[in-house]
């Protein structure tokens, strides 16, 4: 029995004659390397794109965790900064305040003492002005600092959820791209297996 005459084994079909041929055994054996090959290749793009996946979950994952590093180094930036605004308007109102009873213990002597009243009136009203600006400029000050505190606290807070988000979003990416890799090597590795079954079933005919 020639090669020509010899067909895969288990190809017949019901009611064929087991020599019918269908093609060379040459030919379906190089078909089967062909596959084998084939299948060989695709499980080493499999597994590079499972090795590209892992490293995309890596890279999400740090980004994730450097995000959140940003974001706490922003808001304890921003509680200082709230902490010292509210510490230098305590020491300007309690300033304020000394200037005050100064100006009005100025404003009581000059009018016990009768003279130079109107000097000392004078005196003491530009002094409680003075500590009223002061007052005023420090309360606005410190006005400021917290409302630039709360945007900036904001901002850090809404930095952190995108880039939460991102690394989220990366991370299944990387997942659902590994798991597609892991099948697509298990679907190979089945065919591979098949493949050379076949083969042995061919060499042993």
């Amino acid at each position: 029995m020639t090669s020509e005459n010899v067909g895969l084994a288990g190809t017949e079909k019901p009611g064929e004659s087991p020599q019918m041929s269908t093609r060379p055994i040459p030919q379906i054996l190089k078909e089967v390397e062909d596959n084998i090959r084939a299948a060989v290749e695709a499980a080493r793009r499999a597994e590079e794109a499972a090795k590209s996946a892992k490293q995309a979950a890596i890279t999400a994952a740090k980004s994730s965790e450097d995000a959140a590093k940003r974001a706490q180094e922003t808001r304890e930036a921003g509680d200082r900064v709230v902490q010292n605004a509210t510490r230098a308007a305590g020491e300007a109102a309690a300033k304020a305040e000394e200037i005050a009873k100064e100006a009005n213990k100025a404003a009581q002597e000059a009018a016990r003492k009768g003279q130079d009243a109107e000097k000392e009136a004078r005196i003491a009203a530009q002094a409680y002005k003075r500590a009223s600006a002061a007052a005023r400029e420090v309360a606005e000050t410190a006005t400021k600092a917290s409302e630039e505190a709360a945007i900036k606290a904001g901002e850090a807070v809404q930095a952190a959820t995108t880039a939460a988000d991102q690394a989220a979003k990366r991370a299944e990416e990387a997942s659902t791209a590994g798991r597609e890799a892991t099948a697509l090597k298990t679907m190979l590795q089945k065919s591979s297996g098949v493949g050379k079954t076949a083969s042995s079933r061919e060499n042993s005919s």
